[in-house]
């Protein structure tokens, strides 16, 4: 029986001695290899292969897990692109730092867009934002698969200081409210925005 690895790297940016070591460890395996949403899968190998590879993964990529947050993707922001309106690099690297991999009631995607472009596709993530010209525009309960839907925007204008905190916020809202093995969207349609306080 076959089975397959995702590998994740910072925000899921590889550089090229990582791109190298994957497709070694992918020709030295027998495996396939391919770009994927979350990062990297090398498919089409055996058990045994697929415990050996994690064993050996290059400094810096290590394997997604399910139930987790298992994907943070970001694009360059205003740190290598002209229609970004957002720095998007530190932000991404404290989440992905922090939170990559942590352990939640479903798994968990994260997407830091610079402008409405939004290249890191932050309307069909769990937790998204999106840079405007006065600030981080903030999108959670997207999904894609066979019934994809569009998030739902909770806050504007926020800078990196506040769409840093809200996003803190929402992990560990997620993660103390939902039942177990609920997706994030059914979480909040169920609850509502979290922002919200009722008494």
């Amino acid at each position: 029986m076959k089975t397959s690895i995702i590998l994740h790297s910072l925000f899921s940016e590889f550089s090229r001695d990582q791109l190298h070591a994957i497709m070694d460890l992918a020709d030295e395996f027998d495996g396939k290899f391919r770009v994927v949403v979350t990062g990297i899968q090398i498919y089409d190998i055996t058990k045994d292969a697929k415990e050996a590879i994690i064993k050996r993964l290059p400094e810096g990529v290590q394997p997604v897990k399910h139930a987790a947050v298992n994907s943070v993707v970001a694009c360059r922001g205003t740190d290598g692109c002209s229609h970004a309106f957002m720095q998007t690099m530190p932000l991404a690297k404290y989440i992905d730092e922090k939170y990559f991999g942590e352990t939640m009631p479903n798994k968990v995607r994260v997407g830091i867009s610079g402008c409405p472009r939004c290249c890191a596709e932050p309307m069909i993530k769990d937790i998204g934002v999106y840079g405007m010209p006065d600030g981080f525009v903030l999108v959670v309960g997207g999904k894609s698969g066979n019934r994809p839907k569009g998030g739902e925007i909770l806050a504007k204008g926020l800078s990196v200081e506040d769409t840093q905190a809200k996003i803190e916020f929402l992990l560990q809202w997620y993660k103390e409210n939902a039942m177990p093995k609920e997706k994030f969207d059914h979480c909040l349609a169920r609850l509502g925005n979290p922002f919200i306080v009722t008494e």
